[in-house]
C-alpha cells in the first residue's frame, strides 16, 4: 500500500485539508473531525484502494483501514494536512462542537446513563423474579427470602440519585466523591421517602425565613443530575479563588455546603415538579392515544437512532420506573429493533450481491439481540426501502405491545434478551410483538422491494479485488495442477486458542460495526473473566500500539491476527494496560502478551468485549469458529484452512 498515496486520496475526498479540524487513529480506523461534512464525499472515500469502509458516527467521519497501515496512513495524513497529533479523547470533545444541541444533549445523557445500566438491568431481572415468585406461590411471601430480594431489586432505585451524580460528575467535570455525598444528602434517612408524597409532606423546616420540605429524592433522575451540575460549577468556581494551601480543606466544605443548601431549597423542588410533569405527560401520552402512540413510536424509533437523541430516552425511562413502576415505552423501542432485523432478512433472501448477503444475515441476527447498528447502517438505510419497511413492521409491533399494555421492569434491554425483564404476565404478548414486527417487516420488504446497488459490488470488503478478478483467481487455483495440490495437502490448517479466559461472543454480536460486519475479516469475540490476554498460537509481534490496547500477530504460515482488547480503549491511553512483548517479539501459544484492569476498562470504555479478527481473510478458503459458551485459555476456537 501506498501510505502517501492514500492519505493524499483521502484529504482530497474529504473536502481538502482546510476542511480538517482534528484527526487521530485507533487500531483499525481514521478518526477525523471535519469542519463542514457537507464538502466530505463517503463514496470517494471507500473508492480508495486500502480504504475498507466509511461512516461518520457521533460527529466523527471514520475511515476504516485496518490495523498496521492505519497509523503509517495517519502519519503520512498528518503531514500532508499540516496538523498536530490529537489524543482520541480530544477528537472526541471536537466532535461534540459538530452535534447540534439536541445531539449533545443526548450525548451527555447517554454518558452518564450508559454505564448505570447494569445496575438498572440487575435490579429490573431481580424484579422480575420477585413477581413470578410471589405471583405462582413458588415461595410464600412472609418468608425472608422475599424480604432480601425485596431488598435486592429495589436498592439501585432507592439510591439512584447516588449511582446518577457519580456517574454525572464525570460528564459535568466535577469531583465524583463529592457529588456521591450531594446524592446521599438528598435521599437522607431524615429526609421524607419519596414514595410516600401521595400523603402529603410531613415536616417543614425554618432555614432563613424560607420554609424547606423535609422530602427526600429517592429514585429520581432530574434532581440529581441539575443539582450535580451545579456542583460542578461550584466546585470550579472555589478552586479559582481558594489558595493552594486550603485548597483541599476549604473546596470541598464550601461546595458542599452551598449546593447541599441550594438543591434542597430551590434545585430539587423545581426539579422534581418538571420530572413529575414529563412523567405524567408521557403516561397521558401513552393512554390517551393509545395504539397511536406505538403505531408512531415504533415506526419512528429508528429514525431517532440515526440522530442520536435516542440516547436521552435512558433518562427518560429511569424516570418512568421510579415514578411509574414501569417502563411502558421500552417494549415499543423493542419492536422497533426487532422489525430492523426482519427487514434485513429479507434482504438476505432477496439480494444477489454476496457482499450484501454476508452482512445480511448476521446483521439480521444481532438485532433479535438488540443491535441494529448493522442492519441500519449497512443494509436498510443503505436501501432505503428496507429501512422504510422496518419502519412499518415497528409500527404493527409497537401498536400491538400498548394495545395489550405489555411493560418491562428495568432499561437497557430489548428484543429477545428484552424477554428477561419483561413484567410478569406479559411474556406472551411481548413475543407476539416481535413476531409481528419481524415478521411485517419481512413481508413489507418482499412487497415493496429495493433497488441493488451496482457499485456496491465493485470492491471485495476485505482485499479490494473486484469480484471477477476473485472469481478468475478462484478458477485458475482449481487448475494449478496435481503438484500444486499435493504441496496444498503438505499444509496443515492453522487453529488458533483462546487468548482470554470468560465467554465467546459472535463476533456479529459485538457492538461495534466495524467487527459486526466483518469488514476486518472473520473471527471471534470474547467477552473476559480475567484481565490477561496471551497468544492464541506460534507468531510474531508486528503491531504493538503506544496504548496497548491492540496487537497485531503473524504466524509463519502468514494468518495476520488482530486481538483488541475492549471497545474505545483507545481512548484510555495505556491506563490499565501492561504489554510484556513488543514488536518484532516471537511468542509461542499460551505466552502472556498484555495485562488489563477489566474493572477500569468497564468504567471508561464502551465494553470489555475483546475481538480476535483474521485481518487477511480473503487470503484463505475457510475459517471456521470452533468455540462457544465459556472458554479457558488455550481451548481451541478458530481453524484456518491454509
Amino acid at each position: 500500500m501506498d501510505y502517501k498515496k492514500v492519505a493524499e486520496e483521502v484529504i482530497e475526498a474529504i473536502g481538502g485539508k482546510d476542511n480538517v479540524d482534528s484527526a487521530a487513529h485507533c487500531a483499525t480506523r481514521l478518526r477525523l473531525v471535519l469542519k463542514d461534512e457537507d464538502l466530505s464525499d463517503k463514496s470517494a472515500v471507500e473508492n480508495i484502494d486500502g480504504v475498507k469502509g466509511a461512516f461518520v458516527n457521533s460527529g466523527q467521519f471514520q475511515i476504516i483501514i485496518g490495523q498496521g497501515s492505519v497509523n503509517k496512513v495517519y502519519a503520512e495524513f498528518i503531514k500532508i494536512a499540516n496538523i498536530s497529533e490529537a489524543s482520541k479523547g480530544e477528537v472526541k470533545r471536537a466532535a461534540m462542537k459538530n452535534l447540534n444541541p439536541a445531539q449533545r444533549f443526548a450525548r451527555t445523557l447517554s454518558n452518564i446513563f450508559v454505564p448505570i445500566i447494569p445496575a438498572i438491568v440487575a435490579s429490573g431481572l431481580l424484579m422480575g423474579l420477585l413477581g413470578m415468585m410471589t405471583t405462582y406461590g413458588w415461595v410464600d411471601s412472609d418468608s425472608g427470602l422475599i424480604t432480601l430480594l425485596d431488598m435486592f431489586s429495589n436498592a439501585a432505585f432507592v439510591f439512584l440519585p447516588v449511582i446518577v451524580a457519580f456517574s454525572a460528575a464525570k460528564e459535568f467535570n466535577a469531583n465524583p466523591y463529592l457529588a456521591s455525598v450531594l446524592g446521599a444528602i438528598m435521599i437522607h434517612p431524615a429526609l421524607q421517602n419519596a414514595w410516600t408524597l401521595g400523603e402529603g409532606i410531613e415536616q417543614s423546616i425554618e432555614v432563613f425565613g424560607m420554609q424547606v420540605g423535609m422530602v427526600g429524592y429517592q429514585g429520581t433522575v432530574l434532581p440529581i443530575l441539575v443539582a450535580v451540575w451545579f456542583l460542578g460549577y461550584v466546585e470550579r468556581s472555589f478552586r479559582k479563588i481558594v489558595p493552594d494551601a486550603l485548597d483541599i480543606i476549604l473546596t470541598p466544605f464550601l461546595t458542599i455546603l452551598t449546593t447541599g443548601f441550594i438543591s434542597l431549597v430551590g434545585i430539587g423542588p423545581i426539579m422534581r415538579l418538571i420530572g413529575d410533569g414529563i412523567s405524567a405527560s408521557l403516561q397521558g401520552i401513552y393512554e390517551t392515544t393509545g395504539i397511536l402512540a406505538g403505531l408512531i413510536f415504533g415506526g419512528l424509533y429508528s429514525t431517532i437512532v440515526i440522530s442520536g437523541v435516542h440516547h436521552s430516552f435512558h433518562a427518560i425511562e429511569a424516570g418512568l420506573i421510579s415514578e411509574v413502576g414501569i417502563n411502558l415505552f421500552l417494549p415499543i423501542w423493542a419492536m422497533a429493533n426487532t422489525a430492523q432485523g426482519g427487514a434485513a432478512l429479507a434482504v438476505y433472501f432477496m439480494t444477489n450481491k454476496p457482499k450484501m448477503k454476508a452482512i445480511a444475515l448476521p446483521a439480521a441476527t444481532s438485532c433479535l439481540l438488540g443491535i441494529t447498528e448493522a442492519a441500519i447502517f449497512g443494509v436498510n438505510l443503505r436501501l432505503v426501502k428496507p429501512f422504510i419497511a422496518a419502519a412499518l413492521g415497528g409500527s404493527i409491533g409497537g401498536a400491538y405491545v400498548v394495545f395489550t399494555n405489555v411493560g418491562m421492569t428495568a432499561l437497557g434491554l430489548t428484543a429477545l434478551p428484552g424477554m428477561s425483564i419483561v413484567e410478569s404476565g406479559s411474556l406472551l404478548n411481548y413475543i407476539i410483538g416481535m413476531l409481528l414486527a419481524f415478521g411485517g417487516a419481512f413481508i413489507f420488504t418482499w412487497i415493496i422491494g429495493f433497488e441493488e446497488e451496482p457499485a456496491a459490488e465493485a470492491v471485495v470488503e476485505d482485499n479490494n479485488l473486484d469480484i471477477e478478478t476473485a472469481e478468475k483467481v478462484e478458477e485458475a487455483d482449481s487448475k494449478t495442477g496435481a503438484v500444486q495440490n499435493s504441496k496444498n495437502k503438505e499444509k496443515k490448517n492453522e487453529k488458533l486458542v483462546s487468548p482470554i479466559q470468560g465467554e465467546v461472543v459472535e463476533l456479529t454480536e459485538v457492538p461495534d460495526p466495524t467487527f459486526a460486519q466483518k469488514i476486518l475479516g472473520e473471527g471471534i469475540a470474547f467477552k473476559p473473566e480475567k484481565g490477561e490476554v496471551r497468544a492464541p498460537v506460534e507468531a510474531e509481534v508486528v503491531n504493538l500500539f503506544d496504548t496497548k490496547h491492540a496487537v497485531g500477530l503473524k504466524t509463519k504460515s502468514g494468518v495476520e491476527i488482530l486481538i483488541h482488547i475492549g471497545l474505545d480503549t483507545v481512548q484510555m491511553g495505556g491506563e490499565g494496560f501492561e504489554a510484556f512483548i513488543k514488536e518484532g517479539d516471537t511468542v509461542k501459544a499460551g505466552d502472556k502478551l498484555i495485562s488489563v484492569d477489566l474493572e477500569l476498562v468497564e468504567e471508561k470504555a464502551e465494553s470489555i468485549i475483546t475481538p480476535m479478527v483474521i485481518t487477511n481473510t480473503a487470503d484463505f478458503p475457510e475459517i471456521s469458529s470452533l468455540a462457544a459458551g465459556q472458554i479457558d485459555f488455550g481451548d481451541e476456537v478458530l481453524e484456518i484452512k491454509v
